[in-house]
Parts: structure tokens; C-alpha cells; sequence
């Protein structure tokens, strides 16, 4: 029987929530498998944190989301979109400079 001691228990399992943070930076969707985190300044660019099983407990994914619209209808609601992973981290604060970085990037875009 293993020891509970041991067993490593993620920040999601734990039911931590960014926002109590980074709320001037980011909104939250929780549901009860993953969090969606997404950054005010360009929703578009998001966090999605969620949880993977290993031997020995849950541990922790952090993925940065970049969702590009790719038609809209004629109501001018989205018809349809593409989101692509940019990169995925095992700490928050790595997958929110990510997400800073991929605004950053986006803004040089459109000003150039």
C-alpha cells in the first residue's frame, strides 16, 4: 500500500485559482476537468491548466492557446476558428510569460 505522503497532488486537484492573483491580467472559465485563463488584453491568447495522472499522484499542464478566427457569419458571429498550442509548461508563471510574449508578438504584428 503506498503512502499518501507520497503521492504528489497538482495545484489544479487542489483547487487553486489564478485569478485570486493575476485577476487584473486574466478571466477564468473553471470546469471540473481544466481552467481556461484568458488574457484581457487579447482573449484570443489563453492558459488552459488541467491536470495529468502519473504513478505517483496528478501533476500539473499549463498550455498557452492562440485561437485565430477563420470566417464569420453574416450576423458577424464567429463561424469558425482555429486554436493551435504554443507551447505547454509545468508552471504557471512559465506559461503566463508565454502568453505576455505571444500578446507582445501580435501587437508588433499589426503595427508593422
Amino acid at each position: 500500500m503506498e503512502n499518501k505522503a507520497t503521492q504528489i497532488r497538482s495545484l489544479f486537484s487542489q483547487g487553486w485559482k489564478a485569478e485570486t492573483v493575476w485577476g487584473d491580467d486574466l478571466t477564468a472559465h473553471h470546469m471540473n476537468t481544466r481552467s481556461v485563463y484568458r488574457f484581457k488584453e487579447n482573449s484570443d491568447v489563453a492558459i488552459t491548466h488541467s491536470a495529468k495522472y502519473v504513478d505517483n499522484g496528478t501533476v500539473d499542464v499549463f498550455a498557452v492557446t492562440y485561437t485565430k478566427v477563420t470566417a464569420y457569419h453574416a450576423s458577424g458571429n464567429v463561424l469558425s476558428s482555429e486554436t493551435e498550442t504554443v507551447e505547454v509548461f509545468d508552471k504557471f508563471l512559465d506559461a503566463f510569460y508565454c502568453g505576455v510574449q505571444c500578446i507582445n508578438n501580435l501587437n508588433m504584428e499589426t503595427v508593422a
